[in-house]
């Protein structure tokens, strides 16, 4: 497997990030769902690496709220815990990203287009970052890279990734001002604010992609 680097570095609202729009195409393959983002970008510095190797995926991302306000960021995956969840900022969702691609993400996912009923609204994990704050990740996905999505399968038996996948790219979820009433938090026994998927509109940082 070869090793490669992405490096991005985002500054300011008016340079909105590409989300990797050579992957970007529309696909009808359940492992495309994918999350999207439609909200103009905030003020912010975004700097994101992107370093696959043999045996996994490391990201490393810092992101510099430079608006007056708070933007709430969506960082902490849930992962099961015994018979519950953690919601933790090492880890990743692992969706396809069209033409073969893999997105890993710390994002929200809008509501599945698919015909199956769901018991609950999946959470997330989130970071208020303050005005002039700073945020940094680290995030480790093994490989081979595996689906991992908050709604599950899909109603569907099983869902896999890309065989064989040649890009991968990474995409954090930001939400500005002002919340809906639906991005309302709440505190989890642990203390981490968790809101729930399909409730705002965010903007996506994406790194470029980078070579598997």
């Amino acid at each position: 497997m070869g090793r490669a680097r992405a490096l991005s570095r985002l500054m300011g609202a008016a340079a909105l990030v590409a989300a990797g729009a050579t992957l970007a195409g529309c696909s009808d393959l359940a492992s495309d769902e994918r999350p999207t983002g439609d909200a103009a970008a905030p003020e912010s510095d975004f700097e994101v690496s992107v370093e696959p190797t043999a045996s996994q995926v490391k990201v490393h991302y810092t992101l510099t709220n430079k608006t007056a306000g708070p933007l709430r960021v969506i960082d902490k995956p849930a992962v099961r815990a015994g018979a519950g969840v953690r919601y933790r900022n090492d880890v990743a969702y692992a969706t396809g990203d069209g033409a073969g691609g893999v997105m890993l993400s710390q994002a929200l996912f809008g509501m599945p287009d698919v015909d199956s009923d769901f018991e609950s609204i999946p959470r997330v994990g989130i970071t208020d970052l303050a005005a002039g704050d700073r945020l940094e990740g680290d995030v480790i996905v093994p490989r081979p890279l595996v689906w991992n999505h908050p709604w599950g399968d899909l109603g569907e038996d099983s869902i896999t990734l890309p065989d064989d996948p040649e890009l991968v790219r990474f995409c954090l979820g930001v939400v500005s001002p002002p919340f809906d009433e639906s991005m309302l938090p709440e505190v989890e026994d642990d203390g981490v604010m968790t809101v729930t998927h399909a409730s705002a509109d965010q903007h996506l940082f994406c790194s470029d992609p980078a070579e598997l």
